[in-house]
């Protein structure tokens, strides 16, 4: 994810395309796409789902079942939100492909001796921590707890992100004013949001007055103790948006803060993708990048420290260092294995690396050109734990002889760098390390829902309806769910909604018109407005990216937001279709308060607090089965 950006690739000739009597445009056939996507990854080691929906003029949904066929023939492994080659140096070796993935993980925990988990919390990856305890299987969690593990590798995210902060208050006093603006580019997890909390705090300890729009997601109001500094002359903006943890994800929801507020000049990303695909973003709105701190939590691979050691943008890093992190883990798992203590948490060192200090901890190889550690210095750091010390205890003792890793993510630098550091421990160690990715669990689970969740909605269509259907692949799997009902009226801003129900004789299709936003295949703009303000519709089914109690429905993008508000001023009754990934969290811009839905269809993955807290407030709350 971290490559950099793809060079063009030549426009592919007529004769290897086919034409979409639908819309009237030349498409790419599936060997086609097949080789440009393989072509990518010749040239990027890896590829988003953004960039095959860019270079072959198709669906997210067309994209992701090539990747699937693809990795089922065994050309490349998927990963959330793309895919790396199968093959080479980008992608380190673990022994998974498509077909094969349950069972690998499944007999993964017959042979291992411990266990270390990136915890993703999937139905699979409970499954597989719940099967490890029963066999007695010791679990290490690495980056956040988890049920069940005997302790967790993480550096204190909280107290990294806080040293972050201060040093950019005092930074940005020097280089930018009083006045920032900043944009955190976060996650909705419990080790990420503890990274943008703590960041929050720093600058807020350095005196800089809090001045949070009410308007925006997450906003509160922070008092401080200005002391003897005028408050009147300071001033700092907090936009908080999600990342998705993913280069092409943050870019796109960079770009959209950016429209909007122009005036950013702090960029925090809660790890290194998500820092530069809104620096990408910035690039690509054309603004002066001297005016800019770019503050990364991470420094996870090659790119960000060449990006450091450049020194542009005015750049400042929490290095986690991977290589570290990885050693830890094969250590506490030896000393799980052999039940020795260990404390609930292994905070693992961290420090503050700008371009001035970066040769301290990071040195180029003459020879290979990589980034070497200075071992020496980062494991002498005081900001490691007392847990730390006690790791390397049960070296001496018999060893065990496989540990198995079950990684998320395996295109991220730090994932790929812990795996490798990893690997070294254990190959010094004579021990084998097995890999899994369980990448694909969290996608295949959240489909799962979405497809769910559009079935458990088309109950509540009824014949004689006119309904709205919004854009999205929870709409879609609503709108498949409705083929061969009669006397129905769909108006819908949605492409994929509209290729779907375009054959069916007992539908009558009203299509919004508009500007098509390629990113989502939704018609915006005013056209889709002006066309929804003039018509009334029974019900309404709307998506969104965002759901939380204090600022409702939001959506990333501002041209679609408006497109949601109008489908809901539209109709008599609004359902709102929402997985439980959704809720609780809060994306750029506010569509509407919860005051304006009437019913929820949503997962069983809902909290129970959250459920109640739906029903208290006047909304059904529905849960969809699973399909399958």
């Amino acid at each position: 994810m971290l490559a950099a950006a793809p060079r063009p690739l030549p426009t592919a000739p007529d004769t290897l395309r086919s034409s979409s009597p639908a819309y009237g445009v030349w498409t790419l056939i599936p060997s086609q796409r097949d080789t440009v996507i393989l072509s990518l990854l010749k040239q990027n080691g890896v590829v988003t789902v953004a960039e095959i929906c860019t270079y072959c003029d198709c669906s997210a949904e067309t994209a992701r079942r090539d990747l699937r066929r693809l990795e089922e023939e065994g050309r490349l492994i998927r990963t959330h939100g793309g895919g790396v080659a199968a093959h080479g140096a980008a992608p380190l070796p673990t022994r998974t492909n498509g077909a094969g993935l349950t069972e690998a993980r499944a007999a993964l925990v017959d042979r291992a001796d411990a266990l270390v988990v990136t915890a993703t919390e999937t139905k699979a990856m409970r499954l597989l921590v719940d099967r490890s305890r029963r066999a007695g299987i010791p679990i290490v969690a690495e980056a956040t707890g988890y049920p069940g593990a005997r302790t967790v590798v993480a550096v204190d995210n909280y107290r990294a992100g806080y040293e972050l902060g201060q040093w950019v208050a005092v930074h940005a006093a020097e280089r930018l004013g009083a006045n920032i603006t900043v944009l955190d580019v976060g996650y909705p997890q419990p080790n990420t949001e503890a990274r943008s909390r703590g960041f929050a705090d720093g600058l807020r300890e350095r005196r800089i007055q809090a001045i949070i729009p009410s308007s925006l997601p997450l906003a509160q109001e922070q008092g401080f103790d200005e002391g003897s500094r005028d408050p009147s002359q300071l001033r700092r903006t907090i936009l908080h948006v999600d990342g998705q943890v993913h280069f092409e994800a943050a870019r796109q929801i960079a770009a959209d803060a950016l429209s909007v507020h122009p005036e950013i000049n702090v960029i925090f990303g809660i790890n290194d993708q998500s820092a530069l695909g809104a620096l990408e973003a910035y690039r690509e709105a054309g603004l002066d990048e001297n005016n800019l701190i770019l503050a990364i939590f991470g420094l996870e691979g090659a790119r960000t420290r060449e990006l450091l050691a450049r020194g542009t943008p005015f750049t400042v890093a929490v290095a986690m260092f991977p290589e570290l992190v990885g050693r830890a883990c094969i250590d506490a798992a030896i000393c799980a294995y052999h039940n020795c203590t260990l404390s609930e948490r292994i905070i693992t060192p961290f420090a503050i690396v700008s371009h001035d200090n970066l040769s301290r901890y990071y040195r180029r190889d003459p020879h290979t050109g990589d980034w070497q550690l200075n071992w020496a210095l980062v494991e002498q750091l005081p900001t490691a734990g007392p847990g730390f010390a006690d790791l390397g205890q049960c070296h001496e003792r018999p060893r065990p002889r496989r540990i198995g890793y079950v990684q998320t993510f395996s295109g991220h630098d730090w994932y790929q760098n812990v795996q490798r550091a990893m690997q070294d421990r254990c190959r010094s160690l004579g021990i084998s390390l097995e890999v899994v990715d369980a990448s694909q669990d969290l996608d295949h689970e959240i489909e799962v829902m979405k497809q769910a969740i559009g079935q458990m909605a088309a109950r509540y269509v009824h014949e004689g309806d006119t309904i709205i259907l919004d854009a999205g692949q929870t709409t879609a799997h609503l709108a498949r769910a409705l083929r061969g009902r009669q006397n129905l009226t769909v108006i819908t801003s949605s492409l994929p909604v509209l290729n779907i129900l375009r054959d069916e004789p007992g539908i009558t299709l009203v299509a919004t018109g508009g500007i098509l936003r390629r990113e989502t295949n939704a018609m915006v703009g005013p056209g889709a407005e002006s066309a929804l303000y003039g018509l009334r519709a029974d019900r309404a089914f709307i998506s969104v990216t965002g759901l939380s109690f204090s600022f409702g429905l939001s959506n990333t993008n501002i041209a679609e937001a408006t497109v949601k508000r109008a489908m809901i001023a539209a109709a008599r009754e609004v359902i709102l279709l929402a997985d439980y990934s959704k809720i609780g969290s809060d994306s750029l811009v506010k569509i509407a308060s919860l005051e304006s839905i009437q019913r929820l269809i949503t997962d069983g993955g809902i909290s129970a607090h959250d459920r109640l807290a739906f029903t208290q407030r006047g909304i059904e709350v529905t849960l969809a089965e699973d399909p399958h």
